[in-house]
């Protein structure tokens, strides 16, 4: 058992390197297209990022199954594997919110731009910057409401453990884009995480014509609490069965023959 243990350490030490290569290929292609655009250019390696992306998110996934079992084997080391993988998860997250706002957002508008201008039009004047922004803004909040909707639950331990994982890091990316990205646009005003409706406001003459996107931050904590929920009670059930599987073990391999001494300290257990 401790022989099977210690070559899964040994497979996520290899592993967790490997999905280390892919974030860092990731983030690399991604700053690439990102200087890009702040030049004016149009993006090239977006689809490769976003294929990087997607194979880094396939990996961990794999990983903390991994890490589970360690975590159910008592093994030593794997609280610190949990964090190692964790990590590489919320690097994930982070690269892929930068590439949702930047990148995957902002390539449209900046290929536009530089069409317009290489063809003799006019470049965009100021006041469009609020409705770009504006598009970027909902852009990400539809992708994080698609993301949230559509998430899986998870019908064993390890996979609620891989969903809640994923869903803290999600999590943390809505929280920060409240408190720093609505905060610092230009026109915009957020309400503080606790405030009714957790949504946002438009200043200006325009605020009663158009509404805000409103970030996906209350269906995000209503599946975050279910989520720790269902786990403390998949957590407890897992408990249970394990406890089950032992005892079924030790009654099949106990010998119950008259000749067997321990008879009569079995019956006096089953009283």
């Amino acid at each position: 058992r401790l022989e099977r243990l210690q070559r899964v350490v040994t497979k996520l030490q290899m592993e967790s390197g490997l999905c280390e290569e892919q974030l860092n290929q990731a983030d690399a292609l991604l700053q690439a297209d990102v200087r890009l655009l702040a030049a004016g250019k149009v993006p090239q390696k977006a689809a490769e990022v976003e294929r990087d992306l997607d194979k880094a998110d396939a990996m961990i996934r794999l990983l903390f199954n991994d890490v589970q079992s360690l975590k159910d084997g008592r093994h030593p080391q794997g609280e610190q594997m949990y964090r190692r993988v964790y990590r590489l998860h919320e690097r994930l997250v982070s690269i892929r919110t930068e590439y949702n706002l930047r990148l995957k957002s902002g390539a449209p508008v900046t290929a536009v731009t530089a069409v317009s201008v290489t063809s003799g039009q006019r470049r965009p004047e100021p006041d469009e910057a609020p409705l770009r922004y504006l598009q970027e803004l909902l852009a990400w909040v539809e992708e994080n409401q698609r993301r949230v909707a559509t998430a899986e639950w998870g019908a064993d331990l390890p996979t609620v453990e891989t969903h809640l994982g994923a869903h803290r890091g999600l999590h943390c990316a809505i929280e920060e884009f409240l408190g720093r990205r609505m905060r610092g646009s230009r026109g915009w005003g957020a309400q503080p995480c606790g405030g009714e409706g957790g949504g946002v406001a438009v200043q200006g003459e325009d605020a009663a014509a158009n509404h805000p996107p409103v970030p996906p931050q209350n269906s995000s904590k209503s599946r975050l609490r279910h989520l720790e929920s269902l786990h403390g009670f998949v957590s407890a059930a897992t408990k249970e069965l394990l406890w089950l599987s032992e005892r079924e073990e030790e009654e099949v391999a106990f010998d119950w023959s008259h000749n067997n001494p321990a008879m009569a300290a079995k019956k006096e257990s089953y009283s």
